[in-house]
């Protein structure tokens, strides 16, 4: 080959070793892998968030307060004039069934009559 040649562009690319490299750079793989653990990490924050809401309103409920005495006074009055009342209704009921049932046997009674009237016609 002649020294004139060795400078030429065409055979300088002709004269390199080629190999194979990937598509994706190497740096691909480690921001796939921290784009994921990020996503992770944004997941368990949002289900540690609702658990401690969760938990917060719980502990609202039995660290509530007790109510007052005359709350509870006025709840077991409406409570006891509620059984009172139903009470009333039940009776009332009652005594209207029981002259309702003496009505319908009467009713019966009559009914049995007039058919043992009408046969022998």
């Amino acid at each position: 080959m002649r020294k004139a040649d060795d400078k030429r562009l065409s055979l300088k690319l002709t004269q390199h070793t080629y190999s194979l490299t990937p598509k994706r750079s190497a740096a691909y793989l480690p921001g796939v892998i921290a784009a994921v653990c990020a996503v992770g990490a944004l997941v368990a924050a949002g289900l540690a968030l609702k658990n401690s809401r969760e938990q917060a309103r719980k502990l609202d409920v039995m660290c509530a307060p007790p109510t007052s005495e005359q709350t509870l006074r006025d709840q077991l009055q409406h409570a006891q004039y509620a059984l009172a009342q139903e009470v009333a209704t039940r009776e009332a009921l009652e005594a209207r069934t029981a002259g309702n049932a003496a009505q319908i046997e009467q009713l019966q009674t009559d009914l049995a009559f007039y058919k043992k009237q009408q046969k022998p016609n």
